[in-house]
């Protein structure tokens, strides 16, 4: 062994020494220890450390500090040193001091659980909540066994209310690990995995919270929610009745078994549930507007009046109510009532999209309030000026006014301000307002079939500027418009520019002209269908038609009476003029073959990319794969592939089905012989 080596397991041992007569508290010995370890080595940092500890353990405190700031000039990555610096200052009440070496330490050695905790203690005394629960937190994470499972649960608690998840979660599952018959973990828990859509697992959890507490309510309220989020809806009304035996007087778990009535069909059974959450609670407004919403399915008009009128002065500013009261007056014939109440919805939230395509009340009332609108949605632009909607609306005014050139303007706005949300360097380097934008695809049907999906999933790929609605309908029922019109949707991208952008309008699958209209000004767009059971696409269609309170007729009555009218067209199996007159027209826009034979003649095979609806929704991410290869995008997998616009309801009966199966199976036939595809329906 050389010198050096020798002084060194000296000094060593030195320190040793201190350090085993530091932790019994034998103050004199550890500080004789110390010395000795500097003596033969001066630059022993780990020495000038424990020193300092003696000395802070004997109340000197400057003298501590002189002996943590040596040991940092030794070796500038003690960490420890540092850590204990930061406590000197704590104690003098030096929080900036203390701050910098806590955070000093823990940069140079993230795994010192008691730093994070001092500085919880600091910033506690500081008044700085959300940082308490951080660096609580973090040391928890550290030593998940230095605190009870009731410590891990009420920061967990306290980490939702902040709006940080994943850590909440954590904590919960370090909870029930210190102590798994601990229910209120399993309770909370489970409600943040519903929030999160992390259905099976919150299932799991919530079971086993109920095994352990088999009076909880709360438990069973939070398991019928996600039995109704995963549609198996008997369950979900047991778990909800269980809720209900345990405690009977709470007005929400009422409300939600009726919420799961009203999607099985059983309206009376909706309605009693929901009348029995306004008679425990009268001021439940959520109580009124799902009992206004039922009544108006049923077309029951002055009842919905006045459940959304008890809702409206219950929640004055919900503008829903407002909207939802004035299509009750309109179906109730007062009309002037609809109008009055229809603008204050707007008014209410004029950061909405009121004005739909297919919205009655915009077609038939707001006509004859234009001027009134026009300048609610001017004062809103002005004060919301980064605002999409409010200029979108404004778009739409401008329009019905036959003001082309203000409505252009105010469309170019809206579609400024959502790409430079969604990406704001695009905007910076390749924005001009001087042109115009120009689509590269076309969604164009069906209707009903998975549209509204797959328009989202392409939108969310980073190469892809969407316009500012999906739905345009330029083609179909604007075109008088002019083109202008129709290319201020779209942001304007250079060709130097590697993005493309398109719209989703699926009336124009089966509407006349359109191919011809769209091929003499954008001859090579590309165009994509997805098809649909045709059945299952007219069930969709006729329920969401019910949701519009555009159909009042039963499927069956609504069925056999267009099965009727199509015998006298055998020539055309999708109906003729006097078809496409009548409401509904839910057969003959499934005869795809009928409309793909016209598009075709227009356009050559390669600009269509043909999807199968059920293959989009059982194999979404091989779908898209597809999709983004058609319009010349490169591969990107979307982390969620979340169905959008689709509805609830029971089965349609078998004898229907077979009656409609029956009418488009030859059509079928001969879609998949003209395509070249197979659909197996």
């Amino acid at each position: 062994m050389s010198n050096n080596e020798k002084i060194e397991t000296v000094v060593i041992n030195f320190n040793q020494l201190a350090e085993a007569s530091l932790a019994q508290g034998k103050f004199d010995e550890a500080y004789a220890a110390c010395l000795k370890a500097l003596n033969s080595q001066p630059e022993f940092a780990p020495a000038c450390k424990n020193i300092g500890d003696i000395l802070q353990a004997k109340g000197n405190i400057e003298a501590a500090k002189n002996y943590y700031t040596k040991a940092i000039t030794i070796f500038p990555d003690f960490a420890e040193a540092y850590a204990n610096l930061g406590s000197m200052y704590a104690k003098q009440q030096d929080w900036e001091k203390a701050i910098f070496y806590y955070q000093k330490a823990i940069y140079l050695k993230p795994s010192l659980a008691g730093v994070y905790r001092n500085l919880a203690k600091v910033w506690q005394y500081l008044g700085k909540e959300e940082l308490v629960t951080e660096f609580t937190y973090q040391a928890l994470m550290l030593e998940p066994k230095s605190a009870t499972a009731k410590e891990h649960l009420n920061l967990g608690n306290e980490l939702l209310e902040l709006g940080q998840i994943e850590a909440a979660i954590n904590c919960y599952r370090h909870a029930i690990k210190l102590q798994p018959n601990l229910s209120g973990s399993y309770q909370k828990l489970g409600e943040v995995l519903t929030q999160k859509g992390e259905l099976e697992s919150a299932l799991v959890v919530l079971n086993q919270g109920i095994k352990l507490t088999p009076k909880n309510p709360r438990c069973y309220y939070l398991l019928g929610e996600v039995l109704q989020e995963k549609k198996e809806y008997d369950l979900a009304i047991f778990a909800y009745g269980r809720a209900i035996e345990q405690k009977p007087d709470n007005h929400l778990f009422h409300k939600k078994l009726g919420d799961v009535w009203q999607k099985k069909g059983k309206l009376d059974v909706a309605i009693a549930c929901y009348q029995k959450a306004i008679e425990i609670n009268p001021n439940f407004f959520w109580g009124y507007y799902s009992l206004g919403n039922i009544y108006i399915k049923q077309q029951r008009w002055n009842e919905g009046i006045y459940a959304y009128r008890k809702a409206a002065i219950l929640n004055p500013n919900f503008s829903g109510a407002y909207y939802n009261l004035a299509n009750a007056f309109l179906h109730n014939s007062q009309k002037e009532e609809a109008i009055i109440t229809y603008l204050e919805a707007v008014r209410l939230r004029p950061e909405h999209s009121w004005f739909s395509h297919h919205s009655v009340l915009w077609k038939h009332l707001l006509k004859s309030r234009l001027e009134q609108v026009l300048n609610l949605y001017q004062d809103a632009t002005k004060k919301e000026q980064n605002s999409i909607l409010c200029h979108l609306n404004l778009g739409e005014i401008f329009t019905e006014k036959g003001n082309i050139k203000a409505a252009i303007t105010s469309y170019q706005t809206a579609c400024y301000n959502k790409t430079r949300k969604l990406n704001p360097v695009f905007v910076e380097n390749s924005w001009n307002f001087n042109h115009l934008g120009h689509p590269n695809f076309i969604i164009i049907g069906s209707q009903k079939s998975g549209t509204t999906s797959l328009a989202n999933y392409i939108s969310q790929h980073p190469q892809v500027l969407p316009a500012i609605k999906k739905e345009t309908h330029f083609w179909s029922g604007e075109f008088h418009r002019g083109i202008d019109w129709y290319l201020a949707h779209f942001p304007p991208i250079p060709k130097s520019q590697n993005f493309i952008t398109g719209e989703a309008t699926p009336n124009y699958l089966v509407t006349d002209k359109v191919p011809e209209r769209i091929y003499s000004l954008l001859s090579n767009i590309k165009l994509l269908v997805i098809l649909r059971n045709p059945v299952d696409r007219a069930f969709s269609q006729y329920h969401h038609w019910q949701r519009l309170n555009w159909e009042d007729r039963s499927f069956e009555v609504a069925i056999n009476r267009e099965l009727e009218m199509l015998k006298t067209t055998p020539t055309q199996p999708q109906g003729d003029k006097r078809y496409w007159e009548i409401s509904g027209n839910y057969i003959g826009r499934g005869v795809y073959i009928e409309f793909m034979q016209k598009w075709m003649e227009v356009f050559p095979r390669e600009q269509f990319l043909i999807l199968r609806g059920e293959d989009f929704y059982q194999t979404p991410d091989n779908t898209m794969k597809q999709v983004f290869e058609f319009l010349g995008l490169p591969e990107y997998q979307l982390a969620k592939y979340k169905k959008l616009n689709s509805g609830s309801y029971a089965p349609i009966s078998d004898l229907l089905r077979q009656k409609l199966s029956e009418y488009f199976q030859p059509h079928n036939q001969r879609l998949e012989e003209y395509l070249g595809m197979k659909f197996n329906w």
